[in-house]
This record gives C-alpha cells, sequence and structure tokens, in this order.
C-alpha cells in the first residue's frame, strides 16, 4: 500500500462509507489524529505512583486533535490552543533522526461512538489517500486499537486473547486486524467487541499511555465499561516483528 502524509480512514455501514478519522504524519515523525466527533469525545489516562494507578479524566475539549510527537510526547490539545496540551504522557519515540531510528508505540485505544459522518462535499474515496475498514453488513460497538510500526517492517504478527467470559459469540462481530501506510509507519489497527457492547455510547471515549502499555475498554453493563492495561511483548526478528497482546498467565 502506497504511503500518504494525510489521510481520511472510513467505515462501511451496510451501503454508506462513514469517515471515523484523520491521520496525519509530519516530517518530524509526529502523528496527529481527529475524529469527526472528536469535540465531543471522553479522554480517560492514568498517573501511576507508588500508592498505585490515579485516573485522570476530562470531559470534551472542543475541536482539537490527539498529538503523538516523535519525540513520543503524546497529549489531547484544542484547535484553539496550539500550544496547550491536555493529558500529556511521555513515551516510546516514534522518530529519532540522529540516530536513524523509527519507533514502534501504541497510538491510542477508542470505543467507538456509532459512525455517522458522510463528507457529502467529498465522499470516500473522493482522494486517493482515502482509506476504508471493512465491516460486516451489521456494524455493532466495537473498540479500535492503533499502533505505530516502522514502513520497513516486512510482517506483522499480532497477538490477541480475551477472557472466556468476555468474549462474543459470533466471531463475525469482530471487524479484525490491518493498516494504512503514512510517511514513515504503517497504522496498525485492531478491532474487537466484548460481551456487553451491544449499544454504541453516546460519545467516543479515548485512552492512551506511554506508547508501551494498552489499555482496553471491557464491557462490564449496558454502556458500562472498565479499563484494563495489557504490557505486550514487542518481538523483532529481522524484517519481521511480532506484538504479543494476549492474556498472560
Amino acid at each position: 500500500m502506497d504511503s500518504h502524509a494525510k489521510r481520511r480512514i472510513f467505515i462501511n455501514k451496510k451501503d454508506e462509507r462513514f469517515q471515523i478519522f484523520s491521520f496525519e504524519q509530519r516530517n518530524d515523525g509526529s502523528i496527529y489524529a481527529a475524529s469527526p466527533t472528536f469535540a465531543n469525545a471522553k479522554w480517560i489516562s492514568f498517573k501511576h505512583n507508588p500508592q498505585g494507578p490515579i485516573p485522570i479524566a476530562t470531559d470534551a475539549i472542543g475541536e482539537g486533535k490527539l498529538s503523538v510527537h516523535g519525540s513520543g510526547m503524546v497529549g489531547v490539545r484544542n484547535n484553539d490552543n496550539p500550544h496547550e496540551h491536555d493529558l500529556v504522557i511521555k513515551g516510546n519515540q516514534l522518530l529519532n533522526r540522529d540516530r536513524n531510528e523509527v519507533g514502534i508505540r501504541h497510538l491510542f485505544t477508542t470505543f467507538m461512538d456509532e459512525p455517522s459522518y458522510l463528507p457529502l462535499n467529498s465522499p470516500a474515496f473522493n482522494r486517493q489517500s482515502d482509506y476504508s475498514m471493512q465491516a460486516n453488513e451489521d456494524l455493532k460497538p466495537f473498540v479500535l486499537v492503533f499502533f505505530a510500526v516502522p514502513l520497513q517492517a516486512g510482517s506483522i504478527d499480532f497477538r490477541f486473547s480475551l477472557h472466556e467470559d468476555e468474549m462474543v459469540s459470533i466471531p463475525n462481530d469482530i471487524l479484525g486486524l490491518h493498516s494504512f501506510a503514512l510517511k514513515y509507519h504503517n497504522v496498525i489497527w485492531f478491532a474487537y467487541r466484548t460481551k456487553n457492547m451491544d449499544k454504541w455510547p453516546k460519545y467516543a471515549h479515548f485512552s492512551y499511555q506511554d506508547g508501551h502499555s494498552i489499555p482496553l475498554f471491557i464491557g462490564t453493563g449496558p454502556q458500562i465499561f472498565r479499563l484494563e492495561f495489557r504490557l505486550p511483548k514487542y518481538e523483532i526478528n529481522g524484517d519481521s516483528i511480532t506484538i504479543d497482546c494476549s492474556l498472560q498467565d
């Protein structure tokens, strides 16, 4: 797949293709992401101290974007305050030009609100860089997990599992795993559902950490969820990369 500095991300729902994200990667390696409902999204994160993790949450920040800087800093900001970030966390670098290194990192996880935005003046695939996720005909609530992996990677082995009592009974409900290419990175996305994810949340919920630990949304009741954190194992063998997010014994 060709690489592009900017991409619009769509998903099909029956006969329509709705835009759910836009991504951009700049020359310094920084990745920026926004969504049509970003202004109303809820943000959840944690700070860690000796007494345990402290939840940090912020309500809608208005029109803005998620900024994952090449240096590894990640935060969200309002478009009217380009130099003021909320929920700032330092983490894995995306790009180090001095060492000519391109990094691997988790970008963010989101429990999606129902796709509904149709850019009527420029529909899906009106631009060469547009990308669409393929879903089954009956699109149901789901969680998306995004990773950035160097373009040079030849193959990606992504592993993921859930507790048996969290799994949905119909495997086809899961959208699966795929990727699209930005300037320096392939953005790998993985979609999953758990039990008790029968209704779309009123607002999209986002969570991110340091790029290594991965927050996952797990349904616990009607429109209720908890966050679970995984510490994946990364392996590099030549140009092949393994990201293992499976449950650990």
